[in-house]
């Protein structure tokens, strides 16, 4: 089941940055895959074709990945493997970056041959003041925020959830109001144009930020309703959180075009006499690296997002743990496979029942044991409270129909003990051969 969702909700990714990167060949703020263009470029034959030839490979990238995740998510179906899929991911943004670079590399060429180049003239054109545009209020956040956190005095034992949840919600407050740089969306010398761009991207990006902030509101609310009001479906959690979660990209991408859509629309016809140019400033079309420039945090030049400036202390930093980030990927899914993977076969040892994991061995000492029972079904909607729910580990605090229980056994297959100590606390175990779960029971049932 997490093999299924994962991929389920990641598989579709190379299609959106397609869709995003194919968006990018067309021109807005006079910009065509991060290359600025005069007007009369737009109808360049030459500038067509590489156009062309950069959209039809973001499609053949999409397949191709597309087709990598498939086969990654097929080899690991019955037990999800961190590993093919960090590596896949790797190579998602990897290619991505490529070829966006090399496509940028090529239509900045032909601009430099085609003396399309202007002068910088950056400093004196868009430091004026934007228009101002209304933000949205704190007490939205805030709100979002109290609610998110509000079950945690109804549900103690996933009290620790919705705090987090809630701090989350709070954080998108502190996301709209600080990684949001202040500076006018000027292109030409149209102030009108200037200030209608600058407040349709505050508005978006305080949009974008509000809709986070109340989905970790609504995240709270369903996993209480799942797991309070009715434990035995405690899997309609999972289910609202991934519709939720989907919406949500959903409404944040139709958002994205939407404020590209405008950003096209209202420069369409800019691009003749002054116009700002600041390519020499992206690397690549996509790394921003100004050491004249003060911010650290800067717009990105087309849609809602935000960047940093390489060129600043806090961007280089940004960017080295981004780099250690996606390089160490695979070898920290290789760490967590070993963490998530099935436990080993029960046994006894010294008067002790001992169910073993990565990082973690319960001992039950055989005189603490009230009873034993051998079980070939697990109990319908469980729900975690704390620990690992790998589709081939279970470990840690989880509520069951049964009760509070701890457990540590591979769910793939059966059958496993059900063991309650003479304290009352419960326990569900297994792990290994069917033969070993059995040959363990017999054991601590005794004679006859």
């Amino acid at each position: 089941m997490n093999a299924l969702i994962t991929w389920g909700l990641t598989i579709w990714l190379p299609v959106l940055m397609c869709g995003l990167n194919i968006n990018e060949a067309k021109f807005k703020k006079n910009l065509a895959v991060g290359v600025t263009f005069p007007r009369q470029a737009r109808e360049d034959p030459a500038v067509l074709g590489l156009l062309k030839g950069f959209k039809r490979e973001q499609i053949v990238l999409c397949l191709a990945l597309m087709a990598a995740g498939i086969a990654c998510a097929a080899l690991t179906w019955r037990s999800f493997g961190f590993a093919p899929f960090f590596l896949w991911i790797d190579l998602m943004i990897l290619a991505q970056f490529v070829s966006y670079a090399r496509w940028n590399g090529k239509l900045k060429k032909l601009k430099k041959e085609r003396g399309w180049t202007v002068p910088n003239l950056r400093a004196a054109s868009v430091t004026m003041a934007a228009a101002p545009a209304r933000r949205v209020n704190g007490v939205w956040f805030a709100a979002a925020a109290v609610i998110a956190a509000v079950p945690a005095a109804l549900d103690r034992g996933l009290w620790m959830m919705y705090f987090l949840d809630g701090a989350i919600a709070l954080g998108c407050w502190a996301g709209a109001k600080y990684l949001y740089r202040n500076r006018a969306e000027t292109v030409d010398e149209n102030d009108a144009v200037t200030a209608a761009l600058t407040r349709v991207r505050r508005r978006a990006w305080d949009r974008v930020w509000l809709l986070c902030a109340w989905t970790m509101a609504a995240v709270s609310i369903g996993i209480w309703l799942s797991t309070v009001l009715s434990p035995a479906a405690g899997g309609g959690a999972i289910l609202f959180t991934v519709v939720l979660a989907l919406g949500v990209c959903a409404v944040a991408v139709a958002l994205e075009f939407r404020v590209r859509r405008v950003q096209e629309k209202l420069t369409a016809g800019s691009g003749e006499g002054f116009y700002v140019d600041e390519d020499d400033k992206w690397l690549w079309g996509q790394i921003y690296y100004d050491p004249n420039d003060s911010r650290t945090i800067i717009n990105a030049r087309t849609g809602v997002n935000s960047t940093v400036n390489l060129a600043r202390p806090g961007g280089k930093a940004f960017m080295v743990f981004a780099l250690i980030l996606l390089l160490g990927l695979p070898v920290m899914g290789l760490c967590f496979d070993a963490m998530f993977g099935a436990p080993q076969p029960l046994r006894i040892e010294d008067g002790t029942l001992l169910a073993e994991s990565w990082g973690r061995d319960y001992a039950l000492p055989l005189e603490d044991i009230g009873s034993a029972e051998l079980i070939d079904a697990l109990p319908k909607g469980m729900v975690r409270v704390m620990g690992t729910g790998a589709d081939q580990l279970l470990k840690g605090r989880f509520r069951t129909t049964w009760g509070d229980a701890t457990l540590c056994l591979d769910p793939r297959s059966g059958p496993w003990l059900k063991v309650e100590m003479a304290d009352g606390t419960l326990y569900i175990l297994g792990g290994g051969e069917a033969s070993q779960t059995q040959s363990v029971y017999a054991a601590l049932r005794g004679p006859g």
